[in-house]
């Protein structure tokens, strides 16, 4: 059943999606494990573009249809008590140079359902503009994405000008997205690197406790 949610999702094939979707939450799968799968199917979708084998209709269909499914599991999460209180304050953003944001939203998304208030900046944002939504919401956790290793240096970037607006020891550091490794992330000075958005809502959770 799950692989072929994964499948059905990356072929675009809304109805087959929704009644997986459907089913799945009938059965009582974890909802975050149904999001989980759908991110992997939307994730091919994101790759058959880059390889243009998909144009960018199928890449907002993609996109649309994943609200749909997410708008059919998001009830069960509030069931669940899982926006009855802010776990945390979080700025969110694609970081300068790049402007894919498939991942960013999936995470968005999650992170949302999970409880978080979530500051999303969009896509090519530069590192001032990170620090002051930082500022402004009193955030506790940055979250960096990017796609494209040409945004690293902005990233970099970001994280110097934390330190120098002495907000690094108060704030953590999350990056994700296929420019990222554990390496990468070391290097730049991040905290923690989800290499998927379920990962990175657990990395979240984990980096507040």
């Amino acid at each position: 059943m799950t692989e072929k949610l994964v499948d059905a999702m990356a072929n675009l094939e809304r109805s087959t999606v929704l009644e997986n979707v459907k089913s799945e939450i009938a059965r009582g799968v974890d909802p975050f494990e149904i999001i989980e799968r759908l991110s992997q199917g939307l994730k091919i979708v994101g790759d058959l573009y880059d390889k243009k084998e998909y144009f960018l209709a199928e890449l907002i269909t993609g996109g649309d249809i994943f609200q749909n499914a997410f708008q059919e599991i998001k009830p069960v999460l509030e069931k669940k008590g899982l926006k009855t209180k802010i776990k945390g304050k979080i700025v969110i953003g694609t970081v300068r140079g790049d402007l894919h944001d498939i991942g960013k939203n999936i995470v968005t998304m999650m992170l949302v359902s999970s409880g978080f208030f979530v500051e999303d900046l969009g896509v090519d944002v530069p590192p001032e503009r990170f620090i002051e939504a930082i500022k402004q919401i009193n955030a506790d956790i940055l979250a960096m994405s990017a796609l494209l290793t040409v945004a690293l240096d902005a990233a970099k970037e970001t994280i110097k000008l934390l330190e120098k607006e002495n907000l690094k020891s108060s704030v953590k550091v999350i990056c994700g997205g296929a420019a990222f490794d554990e390496d990468i992330a070391k290097k730049i000075g991040t905290d923690a690197y989800g290499k998927n958005p379920l990962e990175a809502v657990k990395i979240c959770q984990r980096l507040l406790e």
